[in-house]
């Protein structure tokens, strides 16, 4: 028979978590989601943490540096855009909860290591990185997947296994308003599927994308390969997508609506303007030319859209079939205030089938084409609304 005294010290214990009990933030599906629910709520094994070498950063990640903060492990790989694109969200995050007790440390295979290693070195990479050699850290934390992120609260238990990329913010909020009693508290009420709500995220800029290019046949058999179930497609696969445009609206041999782009996009343009990471945000991929009378045109229209929704829509505008300094010169006469790449081999612009411009493809923020076509047709403007109003990634 429980007493008084322990029905109030449980009672206790629920006063004590920060948030009330609401469903589980997400995890991503993954083949060995059994064992990572069962790495849950339990201490952090930070003897995996001591195996790591490399570090691009001063000091090495261990208890001097991380008790009582909040610490979030991201396994990714320079040569996976999904990754690239992460990076950008977490060094936002650094940013921004840093000084509330917030670590983050990003954790590489050995493949490739030299690249991030060059990124960091360029100051293209802030966070600090580790090597995994052998993918031995990889292998203990069940990664199938780039990138997986893992979660460890104030009191050092791993409250987030493979957390899903879109619940992280609101984790990461949820564990830094957390003390380290709390944390303990919140962890065995975790244990029992009493998850705490998330705390409701303070609004921030939202992040800019790169849409992640097709899967590329030359990925070594070490890393992990991705599920299935992780497609980014599949998200947004019950969305309701503009019908794509037809015949010569689409100015295009192929049509590659539902698919991701044939080339990641900034691999071989220029940069005219400052380089950033796409992310969180639909783009409007426009091709134009300075000699277009139509192009100037659909300026004003890609204009127009990025400022009614500032929040939601990027432009990039890539140019190449006319000089540089050409296009410098429209560029700076502020008719098209967006994002610019040049590429004077118009790669990605034939890679999709275009002849003539102005062409543009829009794309969602799981990286895949919902719109593909000639963007003065009529109900142009409309579509890339219901691509904004659609998008699950928003």
């Amino acid at each position: 028979m429980h007493t008084f005294k322990q029905h109030f010290a449980a009672l206790t214990a629920i006063t004590l978590s920060a948030a009330a009990i609401a469903a589980p933030v997400k995890r991503e599906a993954s083949e060995h989601r059994d064992k990572l629910t069962g790495m849950e709520t339990k201490p952090f094994d930070r003897a995996a943490i001591a195996d790591l070498t490399d570090w691009t950063h001063a000091g090495v990640l261990d208890e001097s540096n991380t008790k009582g903060r909040v610490v979030v492990l991201a396994i990714l790989s320079s040569s996976d855009s999904n990754s690239i694109m992460a990076l950008t969200k977490l060094a936002r995050m650094h940013r921004d909860y840093a000084d509330q007790g917030l670590t983050i440390a990003v954790i590489h295979p050995e493949f490739g290591f030299e690249d991030m290693q060059s990124k960091v070195e360029s100051g293209r990479v802030t966070l600090p990185v580790a090597k995994d050699t052998n993918n031995t850290f990889v292998k203990s934390m069940h990664t199938d997947d780039y990138p997986d992120m893992y979660i460890i609260d104030r009191a050092g238990n791993l409250r987030y296994a493979d957390i899903d990329k879109n619940a992280l913010k609101a984790a990461i909020t949820n564990l830094i308003s957390e003390t380290p009693e709390t944390a303990a508290a919140n962890a065995a009420l975790q244990a029992q599927g009493l998850e705490p709500t998330p705390a409701e995220p303070k609004s921030s800029p939202a992040p800019t994308t790169t849409p992640a290019a097709a899967p590329s046949n030359n990925t070594p058999s070490s890393e992990p390969t991705r599920n299935a179930t992780n497609n980014p497609s599949s998200a947004g696969s019950s969305a309701q997508w503009p019908p794509q445009a037809q015949g010569r609206d689409r100015i295009s041999s192929q049509d590659f609506q539902g698919q991701k782009l044939p080339q990641r996009l900034g691999l071989n343009e220029e940069w005219l303007t400052e380089e950033h990471v796409f992310e969180g945000k639909v783009l409007v991929v426009e091709f134009w030319a300075s000699h277009s009378s139509p192009g100037r045109k659909v300026a004003k229209i890609h204009k127009a859209l990025a400022e009614k929704y500032p929040e939601q829509l990027e432009v990039v505008a890539i140019s190449g079939s006319e000089d540089k300094e050409k296009i410098l010169k429209r560029y700076n006469d502020g008719k098209r205030p967006y994002t610019h790449l040049y590429d004077a081999n118009e790669t990605l612009f034939k890679a999709l089938g275009f002849s003539t411009v102005p062409s543009a493809v829009v794309i969602s923020t799981d990286g895949i084409i919902r719109w593909q076509g000639f963007p003065l047709v009529r109900g142009y403007e409309e579509a890339v609304e219901q691509i904004i109003a659609a998008d699950p990634g928003l």
